[in-house]
């Protein structure tokens, strides 16, 4: 049997008639700083590609080199939308960089592996979605500020629950998605606005719940800690347990027949669907009687009857704030204080369900 051939920067370089040295900096990524034209990095990705070129990451780190590698730490139970991994994972293989994911289930034993495991394949950075446990925060974050290179989605929160300063990330403004939201049924003349979350401590629920309260009150209307329905707190089950029509439900006996409500700002379009057809089985109007707002503007939404409105986070925008904020670590440039903190503005996409 033929065994197939290690490809190297040498053999690209032959191949391309081109100096190593030229192709070494080009797939390592630091093209730009050896002033190299862009037809010739794209001569040589193109090449690489073609070739299946997988880089030594052993010998680069014997060498003192990068291992052009990104250790990426998610884990399910916080829903991170997997679009915005994809994306982050487009952005980075233009550099020659690819990602590690590390799925943190199981105990914190585990996970703490997986990053042993980060630390010792020599990965340039770590990008973690996994930070604000509820349960452990005071033990992942050690573990996380052992890497030199550190980019985190959403700001870290200490055991203390306050967010911790002098950290590089980027993040959705989840003040401004829970405004919006609230604005846009006061807008539509909804009276008796709901909020359904699943747990209330996690920092994005904080900054929603705020805007949800200061929005009320700007508009004139009191907040009503009736009409906020956490799934945690009414049901009495663990915050990560998956959702299904039983706590639609509860959340609509709660909201709609006991309280009144005609709106309801749901914590993401997965509870937005299922409201909204729990709702449609009650005999409910969606949303003459009922209006509901979603979160994240996932794909089947607009496929919903009716298609549901929401609250798009702009992950193209965070992906790339992400990866620019990486590379610039990568690269040994210093992040100034002003520049370490990223928020950026989702905006509302109006359809039928409000």
């Amino acid at each position: 049997m033929r065994t197939q051939r290690h490809i190297t920067a040498a053999t690209i370089a032959a191949q391309l008639d081109l100096s190593r040295t030229t192709v070494s900096a080009v797939l390592s990524g630091r093209a730009e700083r050896h002033r190299i034209a862009e037809r010739t990095i794209q001569r040589v990705m193109s090449a690489a590609r073609e070739l299946n070129y997988r880089p030594n990451a052993a010998a680069r780190q014997l060498a003192g080199k990068r291992s052009n590698s990104v250790g990426v730490l998610v884990t399910s139970e916080l829903m991170i939308d997997l679009r915005l991994i994809e994306q982050m994972e487009v952005l980075a293989s233009e550099r020659g960089v690819r990602f590690m994911v590390g799925h943190a289930v199981g105990s914190a034993e585990q996970v703490k592996e997986y990053l042993a495991d980060f630390e010792s394949r020599g990965v340039d950075a770590v990008v973690s979605f996994f930070h604000n446990h509820l349960a452990s925060r005071g033990v992942f974050l050690p573990e996380l500020f052992r890497f030199r290179n550190l980019v985190f989605y959403e700001p870290p929160v200490g055991p203390d629950g306050k967010p911790l300063k002098n950290c590089c990330y980027v993040g959705p403004d989840f003040y401004e998605a829970g405004r919006l939201g609230v604005q846009h049924l006061i807008d539509r003349g909804k009276r008796r606005i709901g909020l359904m979350f699943r747990e209330s401590n996690l920092p994005y629920a904080i900054q929603r719940r705020r805007a949800f309260e200061d929005t009320l009150k700007a508009a004139g209307r009191a907040g009503a800690d009736e009409l906020v329905w956490v799934m945690t707190e009414r049901t009495g089950r663990n915050w990560t347990a998956p959702l299904d029509a039983d706590i639609a439900a509860q959340a609509i006996d709660e909201l709609v027949e006991r309280q009144g409500a005609d709106g309801i700002v749901a914590v993401n379009d997965l509870y937005a669907g299922c409201l909204i057809t729990q709702l449609k089985q009650r005999g409910y109007r969606v949303p003459q009687d009922v209006a509901v707002v979603g979160c994240d503007n996932l794909d089947f939404g607009s496929f919903m009857d009716p298609a549901i409105t929401t609250i798009d986070l702009q992950l193209s925008d965070i992906a790339r704030a992400i990866v620019t904020m990486l590379f610039g670590l990568l690269d040994g440039q210093r992040i100034s204080k002003t520049r370490q903190t990223v928020i950026v503005k989702p905006e509302l996409v109006i359809r039928e369900s409000a």
